[in-house]
C-alpha cells in the first residue's frame, strides 16, 4: 500500500513538472471583480451552433481558440473578473466559487480577445474568447492563439 502511495505521488509530481504547472503567476482578482454570467450565443449560419458567451464592456465574447504552444507571463495583462458557477459549470453550484477567471491580454488594446482560465490545481488555460463584433474584420490574432476552427469564425473572417 505504501509503495502505491509513493508511486502515485511520483506520477503526479512528474505530470506537474512536465505540464508546466506553476510556470505562470496568474494575476489575482481585482478588489471589485466583475461577476460574469454565462450566456448563450447562437450561430444561425451554421446549424444553430451554440456557444457559451460572456459580455465584457458591452461586447459579447465566445470561444475562438486555444494556446498554440505555451502561454507566457508576458501575454497576460490583468484579471477582470470571474464566471459565476452553476450546476453546469466546472464545479458544483457554488456562488462563492471564483475559480474560472477572465483575463485581458497584453498588447490587445482593443480587448478583441480574453482568456478564460480555470484557476485550479494543475490547470492549463481553458479557452481564448473573441469578441463577436470582430467577425469579418481584419484584426491581429496573437501568434500564441490557435483557432479551433469553429464555422462562425471561419466564414467571413
Amino acid at each position: 500500500m505504501k509503495i502505491k502511495k509513493i508511486s502515485a505521488f511520483i506520477i503526479i509530481a512528474a505530470y506537474a513538472l512536465l505540464s508546466g504547472c506553476g510556470r505562470i503567476n496568474y494575476p489575482g482578482l481585482p478588489d471589485n471583480p466583475e461577476a460574469f454570467e454565462m450566456g448563450t450565443f447562437t450561430d444561425n449560419e451554421h446549424d444553430d451552433a451554440m456557444f457559451g458567451s460572456i459580455v465584457f464592456n458591452g461586447r459579447t465574447y465566445i470561444s475562438y481558440g486555444t494556446v498554440r504552444s505555451a502561454l507566457k507571463q508576458e501575454y497576460l495583462s490583468e484579471c477582470v473578473g470571474y464566471i459565476i458557477q452553476d450546476e453546469n459549470s466546472y464545479s458544483p453550484a457554488d456562488p462563492d466559487n471564483k475559480a474560472v477567471r477572465i483575463y485581458t491580454l497584453a498588447g490587445d488594446t482593443e480587448n478583441n480577445f480574453l482568456l478564460e482560465h480555470y484557476n485550479g490545481f494543475m490547470s492549463t488555460p481553458a479557452d481564448f474568447m473573441r469578441a463577436v463584433d470582430t467577425k469579418g474584420k481584419d484584426i491581429e490574432i496573437p501568434e500564441y492563439i490557435e483557432s479551433l476552427g469553429y464555422g462562425f469564425w471561419e466564414t467571413g473572417k
